[in-house]
């Protein structure tokens, strides 16, 4: 099975080259390295040029002018022509066998699990296999499947270097995300996940499969400075094109908690979808970690606590 993965680069010379050896060192060899550049001022294209030298299945694209971080992802899926695609960070680096297991996980899949993702292990600084790193999320708080966009409206679990999707959603992918106004304070990794969870299924694959490297230039560590502005915008931009109502009105009493955080209407429509969706929500990754049945003051209870810290943004 021939598969594709698709990398957008943008000034990360620091520790670009590191990453590409790593994917071009996989167990699985049947695959092409897909990157698109945003107009890098240092020494990023230098870097890969050098490098396609080497291997020819890396194949080279650059912008004629830089679309920004959402921009540069939705157009690299122009590229695309295997039916499975990963996504790729410029700075982190990969298992040798991340290829080899997420792509045999998701091939035994049913038709309507369109994506699958993992956890990872933080890396600060250099890369020393032989020390032990801390993984990224606390497995104890994810499920194996997702079903609903909902379940991931609180805290995006997913992280984009995880991702593994089929790629006959690109079609529906490409069409809705056109129709989002402002891309500036988006994701592409959770919008893309929670347009996949729209129409269909993702599934969590219980291992570290990559060191994701924490560094302060990080686009990843900047957009995520201020938590509640990064949920409003992603909330909004989904509500925009969801093709679901009842998500449609999920996303968009949370968005507008967070814009008019004094009004009280508001406060209470978030409240009663809260309360409407409380079986979804209570899956929501740091949010409710008590697995226990709850009775129905405890579910009314949590949800006026939850609805209460979205409406002060505290």
């Amino acid at each position: 099975m021939f598969v594709e993965i698709l990398m957008c680069t943008y000034n990360g010379e620091d520790f670009l080259e590191q990453q590409i050896q790593s994917i071009l060192a996989q167990t699985y060899k049947n695959f092409k390295l897909i990157i698109v550049d945003d107009i890098s001022q240092d020494r990023t294209v230098e870097i890969i040029k050098k490098m396609m030298k080497t291997d020819a299945r890396i194949e080279f694209h650059q912008n004629e002018k830089n679309l920004g971080y959402f921009n540069n992802f939705l157009s690299g899926l122009d590229f695309v022509t295997s039916e499975y695609l990963f996504f790729a960070d410029q700075d982190d680096v990969w298992l040798k066998n991340k290829i080899e297991i997420q792509l045999k996980d998701l091939m035994q899949e049913k038709e309507n699990v369109f994506m699958n993702f993992t956890n990872s292990f933080l890396l600060y600084g250099e890369l020393n296999i032989n020390s032990k790193h801390a993984t990224k999320r606390n497995p104890d708080n994810i499920k194996k499947y997702y079903n609903s966009p909902i379940e991931l409206a609180l805290k995006n679990i997913v992280a984009g270097h995880t991702i593994l999707i089929k790629t006959h959603q690109i079609p529906r992918i490409k069409d809705r995300m056109s129709k989002i106004v402002d891309k500036k304070n988006l994701y592409f990794d959770y919008v893309l996940t929670l347009l996949l969870l729209d129409k269909g299924r993702i599934k969590y694959l219980d291992q570290s499969l990559v060191y994701f490297r924490q560094h302060p230039k990080s686009t990843s560590t900047i957009m995520r400075m201020n938590y509640y502005k990064y949920v409003s915008s992603n909330a909004f931009a989904f509500s925009q094109i969801s093709e679901s109502s009842k998500n449609v009105q999920y996303f968009s009493a949370l968005d507008n908690t967070f814009l008019k955080k004094s009004n009280f209407p508001t406060y209470s429509k978030l409240l009663y979808q809260n309360l409407l969706n409380f079986k979804l929500i209570s899956n929501n990754y740091d949010f409710f970690t008590n697995k226990v049945k709850f009775s129905n003051f405890k579910k009314i209870r949590r949800t006026f606590r939850l609805s209460y810290r979205f409406s002060k943004q505290k």
